[in-house]
């Protein structure tokens, strides 16, 4: 009789072997029967396969046929997953990264809110940096303010995430991950989050997600990553055709950091802001026409009236392919920044020579 098997748990593999141990024996301690642990080596040059056969060799028999191995020439973190989707035969996918482990009761409290209906479970994480533990903290999955659960969700921490969330299969099932990308996850998992009610957040921190000093999220800058994550958001609202669906996710990853982000840039290297500027007006031409229409600058935003009115020219300025207009933009508001802190001092050199 074939086993009903309600999560399939995947494991994308790329030379972790100094970690991988500590994350199967997190899963193996948290799974029952209903579960299969999906291990997928995406070509790795170190020890992981030899670590990870001897660690299934050694299981205790229950556990043995729970655990499947397989492996595939290097194509990166999306093929890998998809990869494992694919040979899921669970009701729920569940991601844990190799280098990161859970706690003891990560299914077992995820079981009783799907035995209601629930479509998706989230959970909050601790952030662990290797270099420096003491430093760690949990990231809030949802924004306590917020009262709406789908912008709270999508507002909160690690949004784009697959790791602290357990998904019903089908929700993968219009979605691949885009393989040769960075920050894969954003183009799946911020939509899947609009794709339905059924969702159970979980406010205790029950993933622990580790910085390691070269991966991927902690080398690249906040500014490279905001470039690319807007390209792959942007890819997946042009095959959808449905933008006010998905208005949450145009809100969160473009309108609440575009000003901020893009002004960054402009100060760290006006040649690279004009390349990135370029690839840019490239890629967004259809979400950024959807924002200026909805008056999206002046809407759910926490700016003051004036940081609205200069996100909205310069979306006008990135819809009209104009990086003149905003550098001249970006240049006035660094001279006001300027002036201000100028002013500023002389006030506090006024006080400190002639009292208060």
């Amino acid at each position: 009789m074939e086993k009903d098997i309600l999560f399939s748990i995947i494991v994308p593999v790329y030379n972790t072997e100094k970690y991988v141990i500590k994350c199967l024996d997190s899963i193996k301690n948290a799974i029952k029967e209903d579960c299969e642990v999906i291990i997928v080596n995406d070509g790795s040059t170190d020890n992981s396969k030899k670590v990870i056969n001897e660690y299934i060799e050694k299981l205790p028999e229950q556990y043995k046929s729970l655990f499947i191995y397989n492996e595939k020439p290097n194509k990166g973190l999306a093929d890998t997953k998809n990869v494992g989707i694919s040979l899921a035969n669970g009701k729920y996918i569940s991601v844990i990264d190799s280098d990161d482990y859970i706690s003891e009761d990560f299914y077992d409290i995820a079981r009783r809110y799907i035995s209601e209906g629930n479509e998706i479970i989230i959970y909050d994480l601790y952030v662990i940096f290797e270099k420096t533990p003491e430093y760690t903290y949990v990231a809030r999955a949802r924004v306590d303010k917020e009262t709406d659960m789908k912008k709270a969700l999508i507002s909160g921490a690690m949004q784009g995430s697959s790791c602290n969330k357990i998904i019903k299969k089908s929700l993968y099932e219009p979605y691949e991950f885009p393989t040769n990308k960075e920050y894969e996850d954003t183009s799946v998992t911020p939509f899947i989050l609009m794709d339905t009610e059924k969702i159970k957040y979980i406010p205790y921190p029950l993933y622990y997600y580790l910085q390691r000093e070269k991966s991927i999220v902690a080398s690249n800058t906040y500014i490279s990553a905001f470039y690319k994550i807007c390209e792959n958001i942007s890819n997946e609202l042009v095959k959808k055709e449905d933008f006010k669906k998905y208005h949450e996710v145009i809100n969160e990853f473009f309108v609440r950091r575009m000003l901020e982000i893009m002004y960054a840039d402009y100060k760290k290297s006006r040649k690279e802001f004009k390349a990135n500027m370029k690839q840019f007006f490239e890629h967004n031409k259809k979400v950024i026409d959807y924002i200026l229409e909805n008056e999206m600058a002046y809407k759910d935003n926490e700016y003051s009236v004036r940081q609205k009115a200069v996100l909205n020219n310069l979306l006008i300025n990135c819809k009209n392919e104009d990086i003149h207009k905003m550098t001249k933009l970006f240049f006035a508001r660094r001279l006001v920044a300027y002036v201000r802190r100028l002013l500023g001092q002389s006030i506090n050199l006024v006080k400190a020579v002639f009292g208060k």
